[in-house]
């Protein structure tokens, strides 16, 4: 191991034992090692990091602990070693089973190899294992995709994410499809695209429980995920994390978030025991917000005791634009009854132009 990886290891060390010896009373539910290519650290390194994280904060009997890996050769050759280290949940990064369309983004793995790295991740996290599907790329067709979801599934475990592809600004993509010298399905092929994506994954006996995700199972849903949609704590630690949690002191809802250059990151954990470069106070408009945001891109919704728990008891019909809820529940979009307000199938495909009309 180099020196600088050592020091970036020591770094995290540092982080996490000033970031958790405040909520010691607490118990961990899950640890999710993502963000770049955590499948590259030495196994003795994550094993190191989850240990003391269960020395400063419990992890739960059932505590979900991911992580996130490429399936190239190198990392695939890794997987028993980081089973031994205490992760119980595999996430591979296959993205497509088209070996141009790979290339073209740059990726080290073919589809083949993408499918073998999920069967040998199945064999050592059996029911504990997902990987992620991308549409939308430049010459795909809806059989095409079709093809490819229908191949992948075959190999899938419990879990399975699908996205649509996403044209970051600033990105060489962003650039050559604004240059028209990429031409990528239109909005009408994409939305066909997404609707495929959830008919063939509820004819293999996966629900569509989240936007992106879909489960075998309930115990196959993402714990970590899901804890994000339910506007559960969680904190980040490296460089760009975020997190956010209740301050065991003030009581405040906290959001912070890591410094992004590595170097910065690193020098302020050993000069101060975190990287933090901001932290705000949460106020509750943003907390109610937050809630119904991110609890309406689950297909199980938001009750009005999860929504209560930010909103100083206010209920979501007082807080909500109840004459828009009422028009979307009429024309099949939301369902709302009984304290709960969630989208139908159809509403999910669309839930962000929803929220905006929603949400005051």
């Amino acid at each position: 191991m180099g020196v600088e990886h050592k020091r970036i290891t020591s770094a995290l060390l540092r982080e996490l034992r000033t970031s958790l010896i405040e909520h010691r009373d607490k118990e961990l539910r899950s640890i999710y090692f993502g963000g770049g290519t955590p499948s590259l650290a030495n196994p003795r390194d994550i094993a190191e990091i989850i240990e003391t994280a269960n020395s400063l904060v419990p992890l739960a009997k059932d505590a979900e602990i991911t992580l996130e890996s490429n399936p190239t050769s190198a990392e695939v050759r890794k997987m028993q070693e980081f089973k031994h280290a205490g992760v119980t949940r595999y996430s591979i990064g296959v993205q497509t089973l088209n070996d141009q369309t790979l290339q073209r983004m740059g990726r080290l793995h073919t589809g083949a190899e993408g499918l073998a790295a999920v069967d040998r991740a199945r064999s050592l996290f059996p029911g504990k294992v997902t990987f992620d599907m991308i549409f939308g790329f430049e010459g795909q067709t809806v059989d095409r995709w079709r093809q490819e979801l229908e191949t992948a599934l075959c190999h899938a475990d419990g879990h399975i994410s699908v996205y649509q592809l996403t044209v970051e600004p600033g990105t060489p993509l962003f650039r050559d499809r604004n240059a028209q010298r990429v031409v990528l399905p239109n909005g009408d092929l994409q939305a066909q695209m997404y609707e495929s994506a959830v008919e063939l994954c509820a004819s293999k006996g996966f629900r569509h429980y989240e936007v992106s995700s879909y489960a075998a199972s309930t115990e196959s849903e993402s714990v970590h995920n899901k804890g994000y949609w339910q506007g559960r704590q969680w904190i980040g630690i490296g460089p760009s994390a975020h997190s956010r949690f209740v301050d065991p002191r003030s009581g405040k809802r906290i959001s912070s978030v890591r410094l992004p250059d590595i170097q910065r990151w690193a020098q302020m954990c050993e000069s101060i025991g975190h990287g933090t470069a901001k932290l705000d106070t949460v106020s509750e408009a943003e907390a109610k917000q937050e809630a119904v945001v991110f609890g309406l891109r689950m297909l199980d919704g938001l009750t009005n005791s999860q929504f209560a728990g930010v909103s100083n008891g206010q209920i979501l019909e007082e807080y909500l634009r109840m004459d828009r809820v009422r028009q979307y529940v009429d024309d099949g979009y939301l369902l709302y009854g009984g304290g709960r307000l969630a989208p139908t199938e159809r509403g999910l495909q669309v839930i962000d132009s929803i929220l905006v009309e929603i949400v005051p």
